[in-house]
């Protein structure tokens, strides 16, 4: 098998049989020492996003021709994830509209599928958002939005998102509808300002 990081060739040791997250495991500590971190992997010219998938980790060594790693600085990785995060804002906003104009509409059933489909982007996202910001260091107290602070602005949604799986529990499709369009929609943008804000400080820290 090859292996390449950051376009370099490393050389492996791990067995024939050991898995592909083993391999990934040992550069990830060798990146940890010099204060970087794997922010691309590609296996026999396929995109691996998600480590943890249970067809990555089942893969191995054997099985395997090539594997490129690439890697980056932890804030400057943040950033890149935060931009991304900060481009699907306007995405999940014009969804909850659409999921709550589904609900007003009488069409519960299918209101009900698309808000599944955004309830799972936006835990990943919430989760990718979380990891980034982590990684910053950025005081959340500091970014104002609006006269509120960021953190003020993510606690709020994170009740809204509370009393949203409430009312799909018990199906309080009218209640449900109003706190989608009317409360929930509209922080989202002040959420994306608050990224935006929180990328600019972490650029400036970094240059």
């Amino acid at each position: 098998m090859k292996l390449t990081l950051d376009g370099q060739a490393i050389d492996v040791v791990e067995e024939s049989d050991s898995s592909l997250s083993l391999v990934i495991e040992r550069i990830s500590h060798m990146l940890k020492e010099r204060f970087r971190v794997v922010s691309e992997l590609e296996v026999d010219g396929v995109a691996v996003g998600d480590w943890s998938d249970p067809a990555f980790q089942a893969q191995t060594v054997g099985q395997t021709q090539e594997i490129r790693i690439r890697s980056e600085e932890p804030r400057k990785l943040a950033v890149k994830v935060l931009y991304e995060i900060a481009t699907y804002m306007p995405k999940i906003q014009d969804a909850l509209i659409k999921t709550s104009e589904k609900i007003q509409s009488r069409k519960e059933e299918e209101g009900m599928r698309l808000l599944e489909q955004v309830t799972s982007t936006w835990a990943e996202l919430l989760h990718g958002l979380q990891s980034a910001i982590l990684v910053t260091g950025i005081d959340l107290q500091a970014i104002q939005v609006k006269e509120k602070t960021f953190l003020d602005i993510n606690n709020e949604i994170h009740q809204f998102l509370e009393e949203i799986s409430r009312f799909v529990q018990d199906q309080q499709y009218l209640e449900l509808s109003d706190i989608l369009e009317y409360e929930l929609a509209p922080r989202l943008p002040e959420l994306e300002e608050g990224i935006y804000q929180i990328i600019k400080s972490v650029e400036q820290a970094i240059h």
